[in-house]
């Protein structure tokens, strides 16, 4: 088994005057939508090989506390495969959660907006690979009308050097970015964030698909890795 985190959340707001979350890991873009208590939680649930129909799920959590249902899983949505669940993130306008899978580079986009306590599977992004020749999937980084999306490695070698996807909120290809390695930049990819009032993207590093996908073990290991 992977070291790749299992389990993310995220959530859909109601209007109450108190905030009770800490959302600064969120893009700036989607923090001014938060207004306080939040109805549902979203669960990016890892897929196990035996359990149900094995797949990755988004599952819904009532996290009112007013409501009969508080604390209960009231929804589940397979997403039809099983690719290492790791990250999600709203689009801007919080009207879609985008999650993804570091295996498969599979990026699935939902509705939240029509029903959020239903949320529903509109498209799945198989073609990342193929349209920017990055994989891993690993951050969705909301922008007004798009979505920023860090991968971790590529699909030549599988090794760290990758780069950035861009996407409108539903899911359409736009562009592709590669990491630098002029200036002392080595390629790699991991996390970014935005910082609008400096007008900078800032980017971390982490490594590929040929180490995030083997045991913590073999890594500690492995002098190379």
């Amino acid at each position: 088994m992977s070291y790749a985190a299992l389990v993310f959340v995220a959530a859909v707001s109601l209007e109450v005057p108190q905030a009770y979350g800490d959302e600064t890991c969120n893009s700036p873009y989607v923090t001014k939508l938060i207004k306080g208590q939040e109805d549902y939680v979203y669960v990016w649930a890892l897929g196990v090989e035996g359990l149900g129909d094995g797949s990755d799920k988004m599952v819904t959590v009532d996290v009112n506390p007013r409501s009969k249902n508080y604390g209960k899983a009231i929804q589940r949505v397979s997403v039809g495969s099983r690719g290492e669940a790791h990250h999600m993130g709203f689009t801007d306008d919080r009207r879609f959660l985008w999650a993804g899978g570091l295996e498969n580079s599979r990026i699935h986009v939902f509705d939240i907006a029509t029903d959020p306590g239903r949320p529903r599977l509109v498209n799945t992004i198989t073609n990342l690979a193929e349209k920017t020749g990055y994989v891993g999937p690993h951050t969705y980084y909301a922008l007004p009308g798009r979505m920023l999306v860090q991968a971790l490695s590529n699909a030549r070698d599988k090794g760290g050097v990758t780069g950035i996807a861009l996407y409108n909120n539903k899911g359409d290809f736009i562009a592709s970015y590669a990491m630098p390695v002029d200036n002392g930049g080595d390629g790699y990819g991991y996390d970014l964030a935005v910082n609008p009032r400096k007008n900078v993207l800032l980017t971390s590093s982490f490594t590929g698909y040929n180490n995030y996908m083997r045991s913590l073990g073999e890594v500690v290991k492995d002098p190379e890795a």
